[in-house]
This record gives C-alpha cells, structure tokens and sequence, in this order.
C-alpha cells in the first residue's frame, strides 16, 4: 500500500489533510504528517526519508506556496517521492507545477484523486490521467486533466482523521476540537476565494454543500469521544456556519440535545429572525464572528462587493448581546483609497459596535480574487513581493503614509476598546517605533487567542515560538521581505538587501 506524507508549515489542522486521511486509510493506505517549523531543514528532511514516503502532499494557499516548492525539491531528492500539492493556490494558480518542487497540482477537491493516485502508485500503474489531477511526465510536459465532473459527497465521506494530528503536544492535549460541517460559501466578496471557488466547481448551487444535522452530530461525537484531551470548547471552522435556516434549526436543536458544548462559529448575515439568534445561544454559542470587514458601509458595498447594512449589523448583534452571546468583528486594512484620518473615523462605527474583540486584517491580492483585478489595487500593487505567512505584520500594497497605517492597525482594537487611550495611541503612530506596536498588538492578540480560541498556556507558548522566537533563530525567513519578524525597519533594510542582490546578479 502507498506510504503518504503530508507537510505543512502552520499550526492549525488542515481539515482537507483530516478528510483525505481517512479515505486514505480506510482503503488501507499509511499516512502520517509533518510540521516544519523552519529551523533545521535538514532535520526536517531527515524525518521525512526516515518515513519512506511514496508520494508527499502540500495543501498550500498562497503564502505557503514559497515554502512548498523548495521543500517539495529537497524532499524529492532525499526520497524519490512523488510531490503533489492542492487547495486554493493550487487551483488559482496550477503553472506551480512548473517548478521542479512540484510532480502533481491537484485542481479541485482531494479525497478522491489522492485514492486514484495512491492506488496507482501501488499497483505501479500510470497516474497521468486521473481526472483532477495537472501531471508533470517524465519528458517534463505536463498532462493537464480536467476536473473531476462530480463532488464528493459529505456525508459518504468517513469521519476525519483527527489523530493524523495527535503525534505533536500542540493538538493531542488541546481543549478545543476544529469541526466543519460543511463547504463553501454563498457571498462573492471581492477579497474573498469563495467565489474563484464556487465558478471552478461548476457553480454555488453544486459547490456549496452541508452534511445533514444528524451526519453532523455523529461526527462531532465521534470527534469528541475518541479525542485524549476532554473537549471544552469547539470552533466551527465552515466559511459560514449555516446556508440555509432550515438547517441551522434542525441541527441546533440536535447539538442542544447530544453535544451542548460551547463553540465559535462564523455568523451568516441574511434573513434570520432573533428566535434563531435564541436557538443559538441556547444550543451552545459562546461566540459568533461577525465578518463586517469594514466602518464604512460604502466601502463595504462597494469595493468589497460585501452587501450588508449597517442596520442590519447593529440589529442582529443586539439580538447577541440580548442573548449572551460574545461576537467579534473585523476591519481590513490596506484598500486603496484608505487613509489614516478615514480609519480614525470609523472608530465611532466599531466602538458602537462594541465587539468583543476587534481583528484587524491586511488586504493581500491573492491570485484569482476579484479585487486582485481592480486598477487602483494594480496601481499599488509593488512588483516581485511575496505575500505574508500571516496577515498581521505588515501591508501589502504601497498606499501613501502606509508605514502610519500599519502602525494604526496594531492597536486599532485597543484604540475602539479603550477611547481615552486613542488620542496618546494615535498621535504615537506618525513616530518610527515598531516594537512598541509590536507589543501592544501581541498583548491584544494574546487576549484573543485566550479568549477565543480558548488555547492552554502551552498552546500559547508554542505559539510565541513559532511566529516570534523562530523567525529570529532561522536564516530562512517564513515572512518574505522581512528581515525580522515584526518591524517596520526590518522590512525596509530586507527590500534594500533585495533590491542590491538583484542589482548584483543582473550585473554577473
């Protein structure tokens, strides 16, 4: 039978990874995952030869995709393994096969290509036409198939393979469980891949899929139950929780009666009635994430194409706060057209609001997304700058006074939670003092992955290690352009480093 390996590079279970797993091993397959953490390459590598892989999966979206294909050629080199890579990057921009990291792109939902493939592989049969599947040959052309005509279906899928993660601390002794109940998205937000997502497997109405409430409620208790850590918490990770009301209200009134356990789920705005915002709080929801995106409703409607009122924002948060519900909001930095004084504006809206916690974004044009294509979006659009592992560091596009606006966006939430701190904090944002932002931000942050995420001490510290400690004792940075993790200088001193090491190769 094939040996799989499937390697990423950031803490969080892959729900894609989980699914395939299990259809993997239920054929009989072996798989097994690995997390690299970017400090010992060779180290890493070593890990993966020692498994003795036959095929090695990424599942990679776009800031990852650096990282996949350079790990992608060592591993081939020290295995002899095939190398494949699928999810979103993958679909958006396939020509990644193009690199000699890459043998496989896989441009549509995995559970069934990676059978197909694991079984031909055993057998020692070709691949190259498995529907689904961009194959690079021998000859080094590439045989680009089509996508595979049906999607799976959820609830024939076996339950996902949460003990894939179970070898690392991080997730065997975690107090919280990540679920998804379903696939896709109704809305055609322009900064958003749901739509690239929905048109490439044939539509919304084909795309956007839901397990039935009790294949549902089966999962988690099985997920529950077999998990070595008792679960206190869960998030519900779909892109929305519900897509349609019937739905929402059989499958609460299930969770009510068998899970009842708090969780965290992504609001759907829409037609829904304050006696639903009930049912859910009385089923379970501590939290609910409330995408506004932005203060102001125009931007929202506009440029974002996210069409939701004010009013209908402020109504159903009410509703939240009636029935105890927690929930928090959002707000992108970085659009074009955005200047400091009109984020300071929008303060009012948010601190009317009033969320639990505010996460702030940095808009990044992934390939494919709608607003990737607006003028004013490719105008600011700097050349041969690779996205960020995280959305938190810096900003992408080149907007005027940029440098105050990163500054801005690390202690926007404290600025909307605590007014009287505003003035002090943002009459210190036109001053060049990065770590001070860093650290208001990261004691801001920290509040929110405790509050939540609800994570452990340990879960913190691993946390503090992987995006802050790491980044300073690797020579390889995860963050592109950033010769440290955070700071404002570190990224100028990067892309002048850049900039003369181009300069010098042009010249040789």
């Amino acid at each position: 039978m094939a040996r799989v390996a499937f390697c990423q590079d950031v803490m969080v279970e892959y729900m894609g990874f989980m699914s395939i797993s299990a259809v993997l091993k239920k054929a009989g397959h072996t798989v097994e995952l690995f997390f690299d953490e970017q400090t010992n390459e060779e180290r890493f590598i070593e890990q993966l030869a020692r498994f003795q892989p036959d095929i090695i999966g990424f599942s990679i979206l776009s800031p990852s995709a650096p990282w996949a294909v350079r790990v992608g050629e060592m591993a081939k080199a020290a295995t002899g393994a095939i190398t494949i890579c699928g999810n979103v990057h993958a679909i958006t921009a396939p020509q990644i096969i193009e690199h000699p990291g890459m043998d496989i792109v896989c441009i549509g939902e995995g559970e069934m290509c990676m059978l197909e493939l694991c079984s031909a592989v055993d057998h020692g049969e070709d691949f190259s036409r498995i529907e689904g599947l961009w194959v690079k040959t021998e000859d080094g052309s590439v045989v680009r198939n089509c996508a595979r005509r049906e999607l799976v279906d959820m609830d024939a899928l076996p339950f996902v393979d949460r003990g894939l993660y179970n070898k690392y601390a991080f997730f065997r002794n975690s107090a919280y469980l990540r679920v998804m109940t379903g696939r896709g998205c109704p809305f055609r937000c322009s900064f958003c891949t749901n739509p690239i997502l929905a048109d490439h497997y044939g539509g919304a109405k084909t795309y956007i899929r839901k397990q039935t409430p009790e294949r549902a409620i089966r999962e988690i208790e099985s997920l529950v139950a077999n998990h070595p850590h008792k679960v206190s918490f869960l998030f519900f990770i779909d892109e929305v929780f519900w897509v349609k009301n019937e739905w929402l209200r059989e499958f609460l009134a299930l969770y009510r009666d068998r899970i009842r356990i708090p969780f965290d789920a992504n609001f759907r705005f829409g037609a829904i009635l304050e006696n639903d915002v009930k049912l859910l709080a009385d089923a379970g929801a501590a939290i609910l994430n409330v995408a506004v995106e932005s203060g102001d409703e125009k931007q929202r409607k506009g440029i974002m194409n996210k069409p939701v009122s004010d009013e209908h924002i402020f109504q159903v948060t009410t509703w939240m706060r009636k029935y105890g519900i927690k929930f928090g909001s959002s707000c992108f930095f970085g659009l074009p057209g955005d200047t400091f004084q009109d984020h300071v504006e929008r303060l009012g809206f948010y601190r009317k609001l009033n969320p639990t916690y505010l996460w702030t974004t940095f808009f990044q044009p992934y390939p494919g997304l709608a607003l990737t294509q607006n003028e004013d979006i490719k105008k600011y659009t700097p050349e041969s700058k690779a996205f960020e592992v995280t959305l938190h560091h810096d900003m992408y596009l080149d907007l005027p006074d940029r440098d105050r606006l990163v500054n801005l966006k690390k202690v926007y939430f404290l600025c909307t939670k605590f007014p009287a701190l505003a003035p002090l904090l943002l009459w210190l944002t036109k001053f060049n003092i990065p770590f001070l932002f860093d650290v208001l931000f990261m004691a801001h942050f920290s509040y929110y992955i405790f509050r939540f995420e609800r994570v452990s001490l340990f879960q913190w510290l691993v946390h503090v290690k992987v995006f802050a400690l790491n980044p300073l004792l690797r020579r390889k940075q995860p963050l592109q352009n950033i010769g440290r993790p955070f700071g404002i200088p570190w990224r100028k001193k990067a892309l002048k480093d850049q900039a003369r090491n181009e300069a010098q190769t042009k010249v040789v």
